[in-house]
């Protein structure tokens, strides 16, 4: 029969070696001390040497970080709210600086939005491709107010992803850019190259609209104006 410091020296044995497979397991210093009812100065000894692998690092990092974020819950919700009212004070204080856009503006606006955006390639219509509204609405005004286009001269083509309603779609743009439906050439359902099916469904809510002017004095002007803005910079 083992004497009772044999026994005591195997339950250290024992007990240390149970507390550094849970620490290769991935389990935080809080964590074993909820086990084993150890010591911080103790268990500071015995792991100090011990490798974690990568992978149980990583489990034990995220474990540890949802662990604090259910206790701080509120405060990481405060943090959040008041991130969101200090970006929005100063979004909406530069909100105000942007005054009545001027026809001198606009024609500023109109060019160097086309300049980054629009077909520069061809001397006889201009073509501007788009996916966001508000955009697409004043680069509408831009054609209209400064470049003096008639709706006759205007068409439009939608470019959506499969399980899009189009006729939802052709009511949206008909009725943001103000163009009769007949102006809407067949649209076009494709599925990106560079997606290669996996966008989100959501990504583009309305598809992307291209924009067809033609009217072959006008790209002269614009080009014109994209070299104006270009010679000042």
């Amino acid at each position: 029969m083992a004497s009772p410091i044999i026994r005591k020296n195997r339950q250290f044995t024992h007990l240390k070696s149970a507390v550094i497979k849970l620490r290769k397991n991935g389990n935080t210093y809080s964590e074993i001390r909820e086990i084993y009812p150890i010591s911080k100065g103790t268990l500071s000894d015995w792991l100090k040497d011990v490798k974690i692998p990568a992978r149980n690092k990583k489990v034990m990092e995220k474990r540890a970080y949802e662990k604090w974020k259910a206790g701080n819950e509120i405060f990481i919700q405060k943090r959040i709210e008041d991130a969101f009212n200090i970006r929005m004070g100063f979004e909406n204080k530069a909100k105000e600086e942007i005054k009545e856009i001027s026809a001198y503006a606009l024609k500023v606006i109109g060019a160097a939005l086309y300049w980054a955006e629009g077909g520069k390639t061809r001397k006889n219509f201009l073509r501007f491709v788009n996916s966001d509204p508000m955009m697409v609405k004043l680069m509408m005004r831009f054609f209209r107010e400064t470049c003096k286009i008639s709706n006759e001269k205007i068409k439009a083509r939608v470019h959506i992803y499969p399980g899009m309603s189009y006729e939802k779609i052709l009511d949206f743009w008909a009725k943001l850019t103000r163009l009769p439906k007949e102006n809407f050439y067949i649209p076009q359902t494709q599925i990106s190259k560079s997606s290669k099916g996996k966008r989100p469904r959501n990504t583009l809510p309305y598809g992307t609209l291209h924009l067809t002017l033609y009217n072959t004095p006008t790209v002269s002007k614009v080009m014109g104006w994209i070299k104006g803005i270009s010679e000042q910079i």
